[in-house]
């Protein structure tokens, strides 16, 4: 309606400039309505094209509306869900403090209890170890008081074994410096001699085995391992050679009587000679007595 009066009071303004100019301009004036009048169509598609554009938007903001109504109602549901949720969640976690305090004081009265009991035990074992302890100290004293009584007396009979060889020793060695005479001074010659010197070898063997066996610190020990070495010498001087075989190896082969013991202390194929009954004698480099031993193996 408003475009109809604008066109209306256009028309007027042209009457009204007609009537007041002369009439050569009506031509004029004429083409300037046709032209308004295009103008005004012009304006009039405008109008509708706006019209039809507000009408689409009003469509798609009623749309949107809708849209926003529906995120809103979805967000109120989520919301009422979020709540209930969050409730339920603080009544779980109040429940599960409560359980979690309730076991943590069970937890702290069993462990209290047992912790008691655990010292009650400790300490009942350690009495009984003590009194283990006690009684073992007493044992072991005892034992080791009768270790050292007979430590004592087996180094005092070892002395006395030692003297008494030392004394035998000393009857031995005069009889040695007599060989060379014996044998001139008697009708059996060279035989009485090494009769002589077998029977001297066999004491001065047995000797040596008893020395071997005995622990060197023994006193008098050393002393009578050096008379044995003279008077082995002296024989040597004379002729006669006691061949050392005491704590060596074993082989085949060996003009020897062999007695065999097994020894598992002994590394695995060792075959060490442990033992002399009667000595090896030589009488100027030829043998006049084989040697009957023992060998200790680990075969």
């Amino acid at each position: 309606m408003k475009k109809l009066n604008l066109s209306f009071c256009c028309l007027l303004l042209v009457i009204f400039t007609i009537s007041a100019h002369s009439s050569d301009s009506l031509q004029t004036c004429f083409s300037k309505i046709q032209a308004t009048n295009t103008l005004v169509e012009t304006l009039q598609r405008q109008n509708d094209a706006l019209k039809s554009e507000v009408t689409s938007l009003t469509s798609i903001i009623s749309i949107q509306s809708n849209e926003i109504d529906s995120i809103k109602s979805v967000l109120e549901r989520t919301n009422n869900s979020v709540t209930t949720l969050a409730d339920s969640l603080n009544l779980n976690i109040l429940t599960t403090r409560e359980q979690i305090r309730t076991n943590s004081d069970s937890l702290n009265a069993t462990i209290a209890k047992k912790s008691e009991t655990g010292i009650w035990i400790f300490i009942a074992l350690a009495f009984v170890l003590a009194v283990i302890a006690f009684v073992f100290g007493k044992l072991l004293a005892k034992r080791g008081d009768e270790v050292a009584s007979l430590s004592a007396k087996a180094d005092k009979l070892n002395e006395e074994i030692v003297n008494r060889l030392s004394s035998e020793m000393s009857e031995m060695q005069s009889l040695s410096k007599q060989i060379g005479s014996i044998s001139n001074a008697t009708c059996g010659g060279i035989d009485t001699e090494q009769k002589l010197i077998t029977t001297l070898a066999d004491r001065i063997t047995f000797m040596e085995m008893t020395l071997y066996k005995m622990d060197s610190s023994v006193r008098g020990h050393k002393q009578l391992s050096k008379s044995i070495k003279q008077m082995k010498d002296n024989l040597l001087a004379n002729g006669y050679e006691l061949v050392d075989m005491l704590g060596k190896d074993y082989h085949d082969g060996m003009k020897v009587t062999a007695n065999f013991v097994e020894d598992e202390n002994l590394p695995d194929g060792r075959q060490i000679i442990t033992g002399i009954i009667k000595p090896q004698i030589n009488y100027k480099g030829k043998m006049i007595q084989s040697a009957q031993i023992t060998v200790s193996q680990n075969l």
